[in-house]
C-alpha cells in the first residue's frame, strides 16, 4: 500500500463518522435534558440585548386624562462564545502500510472520539453549576468573542458575585430596578424541611422579573448527583404519605411537584441539590458545529492525520433559572 487512493480516503470518513456517532448515542446524555438546545447558529458567537419594555400601567384618576409615553428601557446584555474543542491523532507511513485493516483501525479511534464528544459536552454542561459559586467567575460565562467583549467577564452577566450567590455575597445579584437577590444557601442538605427552604426562596422570593415585578419563577425539576441523595429525592417527590421524620399519615405536600433528576458530572463539593426549570430558552446549549473528522496524508512525513473538532457554548439569561443548596461560595 503505497498510498491511498480519494475514494478509499472517503469511504474511511464515512466509516469514521457512522462509528463516532453510534457510539455518542450509546449512553443517555443529561446536558440536552438540562439545558434548550439550540442548533441554528453561526459567527464566533452571539449577542442580545433585553428589552424591558415601558414599565406598570398607570391608572386614570381623571376623565380624559392623557397616556404617559415613555422610551422602552434597555437591560442586560447576553453574549456567548462558541469554544472551538478538537483532538488528533498520527499515523506513521509505515502504521498505515503495514495495518491489514485499516479501516477498523480508524472506526475503533473514531469510536472513542464519539465517547469523548459526549463527556465534553456534558462537562460544559455541568460547568457553570460546578463553577457557578466561583467570587472570580469562569471562563464559560465570558461571551468575548471576535467584535464583542464582555463586559462582566467572567462573572455572570449582571456582574453578581458568582452565578449562584450566597447571602452574604459581597455584590448580590441586582435587578434593573434596583433589588438585590440571593439564589444559594449554604450549608444546605437534602431533606424535605431543606428542600422547602430552597423552594420557597425560588418560587417566593426570587420570583421577581428585572423590575422587580412579581412573576412566577417557574420550576420543574430537583437535580442531584447519582446515588444516595437521589435515592432521597425520589422519596420525597414520589412518597404521597409518610415521609421520614413525619406522621405516618400525614400528607405529603411534596408528591410529584418536581421531577428528580441526576447527573454525573455535577461534582459533590459544589452543591448537595439544586431546583430550577429545565430546557429553559433563558440556559442555552448553543452547538455551532457538530463535530467534524479529517483524515489526510501529511506530505511531510508521508504519514497520514486525523483530527475531529467540535463547537460549542453556553448562554445564560436568566439566572433566576436554577437555585442551588449546599457547597460554598468558593
Amino acid at each position: 500500500m503505497a498510498g491511498l487512493r480519494a475514494d478509499q480516503t472517503a469511504l474511511y470518513l464515512a466509516d469514521m463518522y457512522k462509528a463516532e456517532r453510534e457510539t455518542y448515542k450509546e449512553i443517555e446524555t443529561k446536558y440536552n435534558q438540562v439545558y434548550k438546545v439550540v442548533n441554528s447558529v453561526e459567527g464566533a458567537g452571539d449577542k442580545s440585548t433585553q428589552v424591558l419594555g415601558a414599565g406598570k400601567l398607570k391608572r386614570h384618576t381623571t376623565d380624559g386624562e392623557d397616556i404617559t409615553f415613555k422610551s422602552p428601557v434597555i437591560g442586560w446584555e447576553f453574549l456567548v462564545k462558541y469554544w472551538t474543542l478538537s483532538d488528533g491523532i498520527s499515523l506513521s507511513k509505515e502504521a498505515v502500510e503495514d495495518t491489514r485493516k485499516l479501516g477498523n483501525l480508524l472506526k475503533d479511534l473514531a469510536g472513542t472520539w464519539g465517547k469523548q464528544v459526549r463527556i465534553c459536552k456534558e462537562e460544559m454542561g455541568a460547568r457553570p453549576f460546578n463553577e457557578g459559586g466561583n467570587l472570580s467567575g469562569d471562563w464559560i460565562l465570558n461571551g468575548t468573542h471576535t467584535g464583542q467583549t464582555d463586559s462582566s467577564g467572567d462573572l455572570p452577566y449582571d456582574s453578581a458575585t458568582g452565578l449562584f450567590c450566597l447571602t452574604g455575597a459581597s455584590t448580590k445579584h441586582v435587578s434593573k430596578g434596583g433589588g438585590e437577590y440571593f439564589n444559594s444557601v449554604a450549608g444546605l442538605t437534602l431533606s424535605p424541611a431543606n428542600f422547602e427552604t430552597l423552594y420557597n426562596l425560588h418560587t417566593t422570593t426570587n420570583n421577581r422579573d428585572e423590575r422587580d415585578n412579581i412573576v412566577k419563577n417557574p420550576v420543574d425539576t430537583l437535580l442531584t448527583r447519582p446515588g444516595s441523595n437521589f435515592f432521597l429525592a425520589e422519596r420525597i417527590l414520589n412518597t404521597e404519605r409518610g415521609l421520614p421524620g413525619g406522621q405516618l399519615n400525614d400528607v405529603n405536600p411534596y408528591y410529584k411537584i418536581l421531577t428528580a433528576m441526576n447527573w454525573d458530572y455535577l461534582e459533590s463539593a459544589e452543591a448537595d441539590f439544586y431546583i430550577g426549570q429545565k430546557q429553559s430558552s433563558d440556559w442555552q446549549f448553543r452547538e455551532r458545529q457538530a463535530p467534524e473528522i479529517r483524515f489526510f496524508r501529511d506530505e511531510t512525513n508521508l504519514g497520514y492525520k486525523t483530527s475531529i473538532n467540535i463547537r460549542q457554548g453556553i448562554l445564560i439569561k436568566n439566572w433566576r433559572t436554577w437555585s442551588r443548596a449546599g457547597g460554598t461560595s468558593a
